[in-house]
Formats: structure tokens, sequence, C-alpha cells
């Protein structure tokens, strides 16, 4: 099936897949509009990447409505709230964001005023129409908690590092989030391909089922994101890999091809140590 659509909690709908933009220094505009010109319609950037001026550019470029597309971004604290998010719409090109997220809940300063007064910053912008949904990244539970304790709204999003090999470590907070109505975005969803060995077990348990399925192995983890109720965002300067990720959406792998990456990505050593490249975050 297609890349499907998703309400979020605001009554808003977000592509089921988004194109990354971190790591990407000088590729930026050529990548973003091979994304477009592909399918991708949701572009994920931030302000401390440095890319959301290309990404305005490349936006501009491809010539799509901006009803057609889906952009969000990220405050990273590098300035103040209202000049962020100033600066990030004008990088971008754009009179507002799809979605507006806090990048980092550790970049905000400890104590009852840290989380919950930026949180109430971004609901003021939303109400003055800038960005039509908020949303947070890399907030653990306890982030949330103290978020929800000070304010009646939701986060739409929490984006999240996401892939079988940290899985472990993270369903318990993608479950928190889905019992709230939070959606979780993913990033580094085919981490696993290139940090582990060819020898490792969930590396062999992808390229079988790429080979049964007769598909590139870095589409059946994309899919697997999916299958366990996170939106993967994905990125790559190949069109052939970027054409992939957008025909993955015809993929459905069975419970079994599920189960088999779960329980490898459970043996996997975590990755915590690895260096955090953030597919997007």
């Amino acid at each position: 099936m297609p890349w499907e659509t998703i309400e979020l909690n605001d009554g808003t709908k977000i592509p089921g897949i988004a194109f990354g933009t971190a790591g990407r220094a000088g590729h930026i505009v050529e990548s973003v509009s091979l994304a477009l010109g592909a399918g991708f319609t949701s572009i994920d950037t931030a302000q401390n990447y440095g890319s959301e001026g290309a990404v305005g550019k490349a936006i501009k470029e491809s010539g799509l409505l901006r009803d057609h597309l889906y952009v969000e971004t990220k405050r990273s604290g590098l300035k103040s709230e209202n000049a962020s998010i100033t600066d990030s719409l004008k990088q971008l090109g754009v009179d507002y964001v799809d979605l507006y997220l806090i990048h980092n809940p550790r970049w905000i300063p400890e104590g009852v005023d840290g989380i919950p007064t930026v949180w109430a910053r971004l609901e003021h912008f939303r109400k003055m129409g800038r960005t039509r949904s908020i949303g947070v990244s890399n907030f653990d539970i306890e982030h949330l908690e103290k978020l929800l304790q000070h304010s009646s709204v939701r986060p739409a999003v929490n984006q999240i590092e996401f892939h079988s090999c940290i899985l472990a470590k993270q369903e318990k907070l993608v479950q928190y989030c889905r019992d709230r109505d939070i959606v979780v975005q993913g990033y580094s969803p085919r981490l696993p391909l290139w940090w582990y060995g060819t020898e490792s077990a969930i590396v062999q348990v992808v390229k079988l089922i790429a080979s049964e399925r007769e598909v590139p192995e870095e589409r059946v983890l994309v899919v697997w994101s999916r299958a366990k109720g996170v939106i993967p965002i994905t990125t790559s300067t190949s069109r052939t890999d970027i054409a992939s990720f957008v025909a993955a959406g015809d993929l459905e792998l069975s419970r079994e091809e599920i189960q088999a990456i779960d329980d490898a990505g459970y043996r996997a050593q975590d990755t915590s140590a690895a260096p955090n490249l953030e597919e997007s975050s």
C-alpha cells in the first residue's frame, strides 16, 4: 500500500514518511529536489542543521504548491523563541510550517520555567498561524510528563531515534506516546545496516527478508518502522535510494518477518555509543 497520511491529535494530517536533511552539507538542494521529484511531500529540517535555506531553495525551485508540501523544522535554542521561528520561516521561504518542534529538552535550562515556558511559546505560534502543529523531539517519558503537567495541549509528534537495534530502549516510550495520542517519528531507521557487521544477526535477517522479497535491504527497515507504528524519517543523496523509499510504501511485511527483525534487534548491541549522525534529529 502507498504511504498513507496519519491524523494528529490536533486534527491535521502528516505524511507517513519524511525526508531528512541532517548531515547533508553541500547536498541539501540537490537531495531535497530529488526527494520532491520522486514523490516525497514531507521535508524535515532544523534550525541548527544549517539547512533551512537550502531546503527553502529546493522547495521554491520545485514549483510545487505549498499546500502539497509538509514542512517541519525545529527550535534549537540558538536564538530567542520569536527570533527562531521568524528566521526559520524566512530561510524556508514560507509563511508557516506544518510542524514546529522543540529540538531537544537537554538544550533547555532546567527548572519549572524551562520546558513549560518554551512550550507555551510554541502554543502561541500555533494560535498565530505560524505553525499548524507543534511537537517535540528527543523527549523521554520524564520530559513529556513535565510538559504535560503544565499544559493541556499535548505534543502532536515526538521525533526520536528509532530502529530495530534500539527497540528495547525505545518501545516503552513509543507505547507511552501511543497511549496519549502522540504520533512518533523515528530517525535513523537504516542505522543497523551500516553500524553492525555483515555477519551480525540483524543484518543477516534483513538481508534474508530483502532477498526473499527481491527488494533493497534499506526498504525493509524503513517499512519495519511503519509496522511498529512509527513514521520513518530517512535520507539519501542517491536518486535510486530515494525512489526506493517512496516505493517502500507498497511493501507489507508479514508478522513473522516483523518478529524476526524485532528479535534480532533485541539481541544486537545497543547503539548508544554509536556516532549520532541523526538522519533527522
